[in-house]
């Protein structure tokens, strides 16, 4: 497993080495501000033993100079699942084209609770 892509800048001036950490922050970021949704570890309560470790909610790894994004996403209730998690898709998607030039990526959801 890959710590950078190396990607062909447009301005042809050389390589540029993007960090997966890189990739986790800018999938957290642009998945917490969705509505009705939430990356944020759940807050332990006494005599519950939790079913996910919650500790790195969004992951990425980099095989082959693809970016292979794993988020953990906790829904609220009442809103529709399949919707919210393809809106996140869309949104992680966006975000890295727009920030990252073209990068060759994939992007799985799981939902690990309900609020």
């Amino acid at each position: 497993m890959a710590e950078f892509v190396y990607i062909q800048d447009y301005s042809k001036a050389g390589k540029l080495g993007i960090n997966r950490k890189c990739f986790e922050k800018i999938c957290s970021v642009v998945t917490n501000k969705i509505s009705g949704v939430s990356t944020k570890e759940e807050k332990k309560k006494k005599n519950q033993n939790p079913l996910f470790t919650f500790d790195k909610p969004v992951h990425c790894d980099i095989i082959n100079n693809k970016v292979i994004i794993q988020i953990q996403v906790i829904v609220r209730q009442g809103v529709n699942v399949d919707e919210i998690c393809t809106l996140i898709q869309q949104e992680v998607a966006d975000a890295l084209t727009t920030m990252v030039e073209t990068v060759p990526f994939s992007i799985k959801i799981k939902v690990v609770g309900i609020e």
